[in-house]
C-alpha cells in the first residue's frame, strides 16, 4: 500500500474556500474553522463556472501573459462567482430551517446573524454585469494575471475576494475606475503605450467619483446602507489610489493618500461592532495595507505622521490579516514601529549615552525580537514554508534595523557581520513571485553589506532587477536607486563605518517597501 498523498488528505465534501486553497475543510457548518479564523465567506454549495470565466482559468495550454491580443474574444456579459443557490430563493428558508435544529439557547444569536446578512451591502455572489470589450480585457487582466502576484498565498487574496467584488457589485462608483486604471498602467509599464491615454482616463474619473463620495458622506444625507458603501468605497478606492501610485512612480503622492486613510480608517474602527463580515474584513485589510506600508517606508527614511497612532492601528487588526498581507506577525511590525518611535526620541533629546529608560525600553525590543515566535498557521495550505522562511528573514532584518537605528551600528562590525550573513542566506528561498522580499533586500543592502563584499552586492542587484521583471513596480527602482547611491557614499569613505544616518537626506523622497 503506497503513503496517502496531501490531495488525498483533502475531501470532496469540504467548503468551497477550502478546496480553493487546497487545504483540508474541518467542515463546520454553516462557516468552517478555517473561513472563521480568515474572515472568509464559507459556502459549501456546487459552482457553476460560465462562458470567458472557463477560458481564462490557468491550465497547461493557457500562456501566463496576454499576448498583444485578445487571449479569448470577450463577449459583453461576464459572470462571476455563480451559484445554482443564487437562483433558489427557497435555499434561504432551507438553509435557516436547518440552523434552528441547533439548541434554544443559540437561536436569539442565529436570529442577529440573519439580521446581520439581511443588512449587508453587497450579495455574498454577483450576478452577471454588462462591461464593454474594452473593460472586460482590463478586469480580466487584473483580476487573472496581477493578483495571483500581489500576494504569497492565492487563497488568501483580498485583492480579488473583497476589492473586485466590491468593484463589481457597484460599477458606478470610485473603485470600479481605480482597477481599471491600475491595469492599465500595468499594461503600458510592460510596452503597452496604446494604454497610456487609457490610464489617465480611468484614474481621472477615479478622483472624481471619490471626491463625489466623500462629499456625500460629509453632507451627512444618504441612508444607512448608503453610508455603509459610500465608506467602504472610499476606503478601497483609497487602496487601490495608493497601490497605482506606488506602480506608477512611487512619488510623494501616495504618502497624500495614506495620511488620508489613516485618519479615515481611525474613526471607522470605532464602527467594528455594527459592520458586517464582509465590511470588517475590509476593513482589516485596508488598516493592514496602510499601517504596514508606514511602518516599513519609516525605515527608509520616509517621514510618517503620526507613528503612535499608526502603532496602535496595528494592534487593533488580527493577526490572521496582517500574516496573509505582509508575510510576518503583529507583533513583528509593532516592534519595527516601536524601533522608529524610540530613534525619533533619541533624535529629539539629542543625548549620549542613552537615558535609563530609553536604554530598557530598547533592551526590551532587542529581547522581544530574538525571543519572537512567529506561529504560522496550517490554514495556508502548500504555503506554509514560505510564510516561515519570510517572517524569519523578516525578523533577522528588524534586529539589523536595531542595531543600526537605535545603536548606529555600521556593517564592519561583528554582530552586524553575522545577522547580514544569516538573511543573505535566506533571501534567495523567497519566491519573486510577489515583491514581499523588498523591505529585507533594502534594509540589508543599504545597512548591512560591506563595500568590500562585491559578490553580496550583485545577488542584491540581481533580486532587485528579477523582482522589477515580475511586477514593474516603481518603488523597487526608486529602491535601487537608493541603494546605489548609499554604496556610492561608502565606497567613497570606506573609513566612515555610519549606521542607520547614511539613509537621512536621500534626494529621492518618499519610499514605499512594503
Amino acid at each position: 500500500m503506497g503513503h496517502r498523498t496531501k490531495g488525498e488528505l483533502r475531501t470532496r465534501s469540504g467548503c468551497r474556500k477550502c478546496r480553493e486553497r487546497r487545504v483540508k475543510c474541518p467542515e463546520q457548518r454553516p462557516i468552517c474553522g478555517h473561513c472563521k479564523r480568515l474572515g472568509f465567506t464559507c459556502r459549501y454549495e456546487i459552482k457553476l463556472n460560465w462562458q470567458d470565466v472557463v477560458l481564462f482559468e490557468s491550465n497547461d495550454s493557457t500562456p501566463r501573459e496576454l499576448p498583444q491580443d485578445l487571449l479569448v474574444s470577450i463577449q459583453s456579459w461576464m459572470f462571476l462567482n455563480t451559484v445554482h443557490a443564487d437562483f433558489n430563493p427557497d435555499n434561504f428558508r432551507t438553509d435557516l430551517e436547518n440552523k434552528l435544529d441547533r439548541p434554544s439557547a443559540q437561536v436569539e444569536d442565529l436570529e442577529l446573524e440573519y439580521q446581520t446578512e439581511a443588512l449587508a451591502p453587497y450579495p455574498q455572489y454577483l450576478s452577471p454585469f454588462r462591461l464593454g470589450e474594452a473593460e472586460s480585457y482590463l478586469w480580466s487582466y487584473f483580476d487573472q494575471f496581477m493578483t495571483p502576484q500581489i500576494v504569497i498565498d492565492p487563497g488568501f487574496n483580498p485583492y480579488r475576494h473583497i476589492v473586485l467584488k466590491m468593484a463589481a457589485c457597484f460599477q458606478e462608483g470610485p473603485l470600479f475606475q481605480c482597477v481599471l486604471a491600475a491595469a492599465a498602467n500595468q499594461l503600458q509599464s510592460i510596452g503597452r503605450d496604446e494604454y497610456k491615454s487609457v490610464v489617465w482616463l480611468h484614474r481621472a474619473k477615479a478622483l472624481r467619483l471619490l471626491r463625489s463620495q466623500i462629499s456625500q458622506l460629509a453632507s451627512a444625507g444618504a441612508d444607512e446602507t448608503g453610508c455603509r458603501i459610500a465608506k467602504d468605497q472610499v476606503i478601497a478606492s483609497t487602496i487601490m489610489l495608493t497601490f497605482f501610485e506606488i506602480s506608477k512612480d512611487c512619488s510623494d503622492s501616495w504618502t497624500v493618500h495614506s495620511d488620508f486613510a489613516r485618519n479615515f480608517l481611525s474613526s471607522r474602527l470605532k464602527d467594528i461592532g455594527s459592520m458586517s463580515a464582509e465590511q470588517e474584513a475590509l476593513l482589516y485589510f485596508a488598516v493592514t495595507y496602510f499601517v504596514s506600508h508606514d511602518i516599513l517606508a519609516a525605515t527608509g527614511g520616509t517621514l510618517v505622521e503620526a507613528a503612535e497612532m499608526v502603532s496602535e492601528m496595528c494592534k487593533s487588526t488580527n493577526n490572521s490579516t496582517i500574516l496573509g498581507i505582509t508575510g510576518c506577525s503583529k507583533d513583528l511590525l509593532t516592534l519595527i514601529s516601536e524601533i522608529t518611535q524610540m530613534s525619533l526620541l533619541i533624535e529629539q533629546s539629542n543625548t549620549k549615552p542613552l537615558p535609563p529608560a530609553v536604554q530598557q525600553r530598547r533592551d526590551n525590543v532587542e529581547r522581544h525580537l530574538h525571543q519572537l515566535r512567529q506561529d504560522i498557521p496550517g490554514e495556508f495550505g502548500s504555503f506554509k514554508s514560505e510564510f516561515i522562511i519570510v517572517a524569519e528573514v523578516k525578523r533577522l532584518t528588524a534586529i539589523l534595523y536595531l542595531y543600526s537605528r537605535i545603536d548606529g551600528a555600521g556593517p564592519h562590525e561583528p554582530h552586524m557581520i553575522r545577522i547580514t550573513s544569516q538573511i543573505l542566506s535566506l533571501l534567495p528561498k523567497i519566491s519573486l513571485r510577489t515583491h514581499t522580499g523588498l523591505w529585507p533586500l533594502f534594509i540589508v543592502a543599504t545597512l548591512g553589506v560591506r563595500p568590500e563584499c562585491d559578490e553580496d552586492r550583485k545577488f542584491i542587484l540581481s533580486r532587485l532587477t528579477d523582482l522589477y521583471q515580475t511586477r514593474q513596480l516603481a518603488n523597487v527602482n526608486k529602491a535601487r536607486l537608493i541603494v546605489e547611491d548609499v554604496w556610492r557614499l561608502r565606497d567613497l569613505r570606506p573609513e566612515d563605518s555610519q549606521g542607520w544616518s547614511i539613509l537621512q537626506g536621500r534626494r529621492h523622497g518618499a519610499i514605499s517597501l512594503a
